[in-house]
């Protein structure tokens, strides 16, 4: 690419970022030649084809995340149902010698943070949580736990709370009550040498959704929140003899997972993990499902009919062309709804923001500054949310505006032969292995009109690009 070239690209930029047009009746702009000294078309394509596809990657890993989920939500035949559950060691920290010898109990409680703004489902409805005693032991650094795991738990609940998120205090806690046998359990072993000696005794606790609960939501309990936490409430008599004190212990969390077990609806049950499925296949819909490792591949159309000069004009074959811009455009659409529903709604919002991966054949690379792709999406605007594809409210829908760079590398190096270094981009959930958020998304050639403004809600790829020194070039 000529250095007259790179020249005139920056000198657009700057004119770009200097004037507004809002044109609409021609897809072409004349710049004159009072500012430079050649004639510049300014276009925009929004009609290309993006191949988009629903891919089933592996299981996700869910240990040791800074939450507790726990919860039930039935989404409707075509989405299906998703039932969430925790699943923990209690921690003694780094103590040594704890003795309970000479404690009485008095209670036991297990109280969880609930985190307001990432309930998912119908917060008018009760749900009712169990706590269970684990029977198994869960591993340690060396093993890891995925969405599908459990482990073992006594049959009968040691404690239950059934509430909705108005029923509980400006602090958010869900204090859950705990049978004493289980406290007494704990003091009657005495001493505990430290926490693997602690481990082997009292194997941890286990939150579940009571069986036959009706659809309801589910929830996020902080861990980075002190309000999370075991207590056993203990009395012993002073050295007089005489007094009764009152004592407290608090038990942490070492090792936990978090069980996702999703059932697919009719729109989601043919795709295995695995599989890779044209979004023809799955009614012109594309979806991201949050803790099933179900995401959207993205291949987006080749651009090399804009940079290609047509056979047999003198000359370099490459026009000289600039991509200025390329905004990729994401509709939610609401599955069960018969007119399909815009989202967010009250109950169920979509993932707030999701991310860009890099598909590598049927392998997903996460995007890091390190990976030699990231910068492409970060030359426009590097200080606006890096590879983020955030929500609006104003034109509801996903969008992310920094696909030029990306494209048009893409496009040179298909010019010259040169291998490209992926398969296209993947939209992954910001938070996969802590939420049970869902996106469905309109593909490309839906026909689904937004019920509120009747525009269509069919992804799009809007590329606006600027050609030099071709009179003869013809927006397409």
């Amino acid at each position: 690419m000529s250095n007259k070239f790179l020249l005139k690209a920056f000198s657009l930029i700057f004119i770009t970022l200097s004037f507004s047009c809002t044109r609409t009746d021609l897809q072409t702009i004349v710049i004159g030649g009072d500012l430079i000294d050649d004639q510049t078309k300014m276009c925009y394509v929004d009609t290309l084809e993006i191949e988009i596809q629903n891919m089933h990657v592996d299981s996700i890993i869910t240990k040791n995340s800074n939450y507790f989920l726990a919860g039930y939500i039935d989404e409707g035949t075509k989405i299906g149902k998703t039932t969430t559950a925790t699943y923990t060691q209690l921690s003694i920290g780094s103590e040594e010698g704890l003795n309970f010898e000479d404690r009485t109990l008095d209670s036991i409680e297990f109280a969880i943070a609930l985190e307001r703004t990432s309930i998912y489902g119908d917060t008018s409805k009760n749900i009712t949580l169990e706590v269970y005693e684990i029977t198994e032991d869960i591993e340690g650094d060396s093993v890891l736990y995925f969405a599908e795991d459990s482990v073992a738990t006594d049959a009968n609940a040691i404690g239950f709370r059934t509430f909705k998120p108005s029923d509980i205090g400006s602090t958010d806690t869900v204090r859950i009550t705990l049978d004493k046998a289980f406290g007494q359990k704990i003091i009657d072993n005495a001493e505990y040498a430290d926490q693997e000696d602690f481990r082997s005794k009292i194997k941890g606790l286990a939150i579940k959704v009571r069986q036959g609960q009706e659809s309801a939501w589910c929830g996020k309990y902080s861990l980075d929140n002190f309000g999370t936490v075991v207590t056993m409430n203990m009395s012993y008599m002073a050295e007089n003899g005489e007094d009764t004190l009152r004592t407290q212990y608090y038990f942490g969390f070492s090792q936990r997972f978090n069980q996702i077990k999703y059932e697919p609806g009719t729109l989601t049950s043919g795709i295995n993990v695995g599989d890779i499925v044209d979004t023809e296949q799955t009614n012109n819909l594309g979806y991201v499902i949050e803790g099933t490792g179900m995401v959207a591949s993205l291949r987006f159309p080749t651009l090399i009919d804009l940079f290609k000069k047509p056979q047999g004009v003198d000359g370099d074959s490459l026009r000289e062309v600039h991509l200025n811009r390329a905004d990729l455009i994401i509709s939610p659409v609401g599955v069960n709804d018969d007119q399909g529903r815009i989202f967010p709604d009250d109950n169920t919002p979509p993932p707030l923001t999701m991310f860009f991966g890099f598909r590598e054949g049927e392998n997903i690379k996460r995007i890091s500054d390190d990976n030699r792709n990231y910068r492409y999406l970060q030359a426009q605007s590097p200080a606006s949310g890096d590879q983020s594809i955030s929500y609006s409210g104003n034109i509801q829908a996903f969008s992310h505006a920094k696909l030029a760079q990306y494209l048009q590398e893409r496009t040179i190096n298909e010019f010259y032969d040169v291998p490209l270094s992926d398969d296209g981009l993947v939209i992954i959930p910001a938070q996969q292995n802590q939420n049970v958020r869902k996106l469905f998304f309109a593909d490309d050639k839906s026909t689904l009109l937004n019920p509120l403004n009747g525009q269509t809600m069919r992804m799009r790829l809007v590329v606006y690009y600027a050609v030099f020194n071709d009179e003869s070039f013809q927006c397409k």
